[in-house]
């Protein structure tokens, strides 16, 4: 039997332990057409339920015709084991688990399926392309690009990213991380990119481009398996999601762009050049 539209809130037992994630399904969705799913990771301290409403994918999933699955990370506060610590669940191998059952469930277009992430997400987020070659056709990362230290695939991964140049958490130059579980020090944004760029063997010089009075873009392209590493930079702009509801905590939230659709019409595009091939 084919779930209803909207939200339902599950569990899958993994690990000895029951995983809850909140899936959503659009009012178009068709049991016999393969659909896009995008797996919607939150940040440190936050849960599936919040990053749903913070993110608003389920509404353009609504206008868009595709799946939403937003996983709750472990722990209290809850968050996602971007350190491999061994005392913690393994997540990529939950996340592994979560998208098996929906694709035995759900008719998925396996070809499209992409991860987007906020913060301790989003690094997660980069892991799991690191870890799933293949699996997912590009990556987002909101307010925390980090390339992996071992990326364990040679696979060019697709990444979109967004980082506010005064972001009080993972800071836009470089340096020690002040929030959340991974209290070490990040390399910079641009300097992140570039490793990403150097993984996708792009073009070696990035073009520029400004959008509006406060973003402009970072653009890696003539990359392995036609994929991109694209960054908006927000000036200004602190550790929050462009468009969404301030957190004034957090810092600046632009509302020159809008994240999510941007990072849909990344993922559509990716998709697109991959089924081209």
């Amino acid at each position: 039997m084919q779930p209803g539209a909207g939200d339902s809130s599950r569990t899958l037992q993994f690990g000895g332990l029951d995983r809850s994630y909140v899936l959503h399904v659009p009012p178009g969705y068709d049991g016999n057409v393969p659909t896009a799913l995008v797996l919607n990771l939150h940040g440190f301290g936050s849960s599936g339920a919040q990053q749903a409403a913070y993110s608003r994918f389920p509404a353009l999933a609504d206008d868009e015709n595709f799946i939403v699955v937003s996983p709750d990370g472990s722990g209290t506060p809850r968050q996602w084991n971007i350190r491999r610590d061994r005392n913690l669940p393994d997540d990529a191998a939950f996340i592994g688990a979560l998208l098996d059952a929906l694709e035995g469930e759900l008719c998925i277009d396996r070809g499209r399926v992409f991860v987007a992430g906020m913060s301790n997400g989003a690094a997660f987020a980069q892991q799991l392309g690191c870890a799933m070659p293949g699996r997912f056709a590009a990556v987002a990362a909101v307010t925390a690009l980090v390339y992996p230290l071992a990326c364990g695939t040679d696979l060019p991964v697709a990444i979109i990213a967004f980082h506010g140049t005064e972001d009080v958490c993972v800071p836009f130059e470089g340096g020690p991380v002040t929030c959340g579980s991974a209290r070490g020090s990040v390399p910079s944004i641009e300097e992140s990119a570039q490793n990403w760029a150097r993984h996708n063997g792009c073009a070696e010089h990035a073009s520029r481009a400004r959008l509006t009075d406060h973003v402009r873009t970072i653009a890696y392209s003539e990359c392995n398996g036609e994929t991109a590493v694209v960054v908006f930079v927000i000036e200004g702009g602190g550790h929050t999601w462009p468009g969404s509801s301030p957190v004034g905590r957090l810092g600046e939230t632009t509302q020159e762009i809008d994240a999510t659709e941007q990072i849909w019409q990344f993922f559509v595009g990716q998709a697109n050049l991959r089924s081209s091939q």
